[in-house]
């Protein structure tokens, strides 16, 4: 075979042909592992997404609802305050406390949200966010109110992190860029 000029042997042509086999073989297995890593992001996205779930019912969900018409700035309510429609009011201050407007329940979702928080920058976000993005929103002002006003005093006298730590840190590098994906409303402000 002739090619410029130069005549190809039988050993060149096989190395020129394995080099053009070996790199359409790395291209597929470039391809296969970059496809396979995609999936593998969206299967532990659904594997969270049913452990939220399976931890984060309907009661919660209500409480979460309550709290969030409770503390409607619209309707004249301070930002730090809850006013329930039976008239009595409370503060985010107390609402971890025994017996404080969020019955444990807020309490509980700020957890499950802090223990998963790590990982979600492995997952596919917009899934867990178009799901609980409002429920995440909402919260992160919540913790934040406590980490900004509270955590702040204290942590002059106590060198530890807030048990929100880890889900502040990732919603404070989030929140701005997730604030216009689509998320499920399970309360609107009126």
């Amino acid at each position: 075979m002739i090619i410029c000029g130069e005549i190809l042997t039988i050993t060149e042509l096989r190395n020129w042909l394995l080099l053009l086999l070996g790199t359409i073989g790395a291209f597929i297995t470039i391809r296969t592992y970059i496809n396979s890593t995609r999936q593998r992001k969206i299967d532990n996205t659904f594997k969270t997404l049913d452990f939220l779930r399976r931890h984060i019912g309907e009661k919660e969900i209500e409480t979460f609802i309550e709290l969030f018409h409770a503390n409607n700035e619209l309707s004249g309510v301070k930002y730090n305050e809850f006013k329930f429609a039976d008239g009595r009011t409370d503060t985010i201050e107390t609402m971890f406390s025994e017996g404080g407007c969020g019955n444990g329940d807020i309490h509980n979702m700020i957890e499950i949200f802090n223990l998963i928080s790590p990982t979600l920058k492995d997952l596919e976000i917009n899934i867990i966010w178009f799901e609980y993005g409002q429920i995440m929103n909402k919260i992160y002002h919540l913790t934040k109110y406590l980490e900004d006003e509270i955590d702040k005093k204290e942590s002059k006298d106590k060198k530890h992190p807030a048990f929100y730590a880890d889900f502040n840190t990732y919603m404070s590098k989030a929140d701005q860029k997730m604030l216009f994906k689509p998320t499920k409303y399970y309360t609107y402000a009126e």
